[in-house]
């Protein structure tokens, strides 16, 4: 008897490799009868791996394009000279854009997952304050490199270059639609170090696993670094003109 996942690609190929192994040791006439049992697995299918994935695509995206495209509408409109004659400082102007990207997270990822389960019945496994606490720190980590492209550029054109070169490798490379272990082996090191990969694959462990925020160190650890280089990179070469 064969149990397993209709639902998973790699289940259906598994399972005929399988048994012709089996009939041909045993002469390849078939002679051994066997049965099917389909199981879903706990987190299995396709949609519950890419549900996660989603999230965090949109959550970098947002926090990329809305804090990169105000502070360049800002420094075309003027705005930015203006405040240098205010004792604002950097980093206080720069700390704004986090806070308020941070307070819409929560409605991003209550959002998605409710319409996930409603759609696709996807279940969340593990703790949804871990799934919440780990989406605003991926959310911060992720407002850095907005913050970095914003730092300098003078028109939107530019802005929105820099945005799309930080975005659409990490939407290819970061298990975003499909698995990042489908890339080389010499290429995959580099693959977990970056912020989105980190954040997805702590996320399915939440998820799909059922495990703890705290179990997740290494991609938390992963993700800070990279909020805070990109923090204080953006406020070491921001301009206000």
């Amino acid at each position: 008897m064969y149990r397993f996942d209709p639902s998973r690609p790699d289940a259906v190929s598994i399972r005929r490799l399988v048994d012709d192994l089996i009939q041909g040791a045993a002469g390849r006439s078939n002679p051994v009868r066997t049965r099917d049992e389909t199981v879903v697995g706990r987190g299995g299918r396709y949609v519950d791996w890419l549900v996660p994935g989603l999230l965090g695509m949109q959550l970098l995206s947002g926090a990329l394009w809305g804090t990169a495209s105000h502070i360049v509408n800002a420094r075309q409109r003027k705005l930015l000279k203006r405040l240098t004659a205010t004792p604002m400082r950097r980093g206080h102007y720069l700390l704004s854009f986090r806070i308020a990207g941070l307070l819409f997270v929560p409605l991003q990822v209550i959002v998605l997952l409710a319409f996930a389960r409603l759609t696709f019945g996807v279940k969340v496994y593990g703790s949804s304050v871990a799934v919440m606490i780990l989406s605003i720190v991926g959310s911060w980590s992720f407002a850095g490199l907005g913050l970095l492209c914003a730092s300098r550029a003078r028109n939107n054109e530019t802005a929105n270059g820099l945005v799309n070169l930080a975005t659409l490798p990490m939407f290819v490379l970061s298990g975003v639609f499909f698995s990042s272990a489908r890339f080389p082996e010499f290429l995959r090191p580099v693959i977990r170090l970056l912020p989105l990969t980190a954040f997805n694959d702590a996320l399915r462990h939440i998820i799909n696993d059922g495990a703890s925020l705290l179990a997740q160190g290494p991609a938390l650890i992963v993700l800070v670094v990279w909020g805070v280089v990109t923090s204080a990179v953006a406020l070491r070469v921001f301009r206000w003109g």
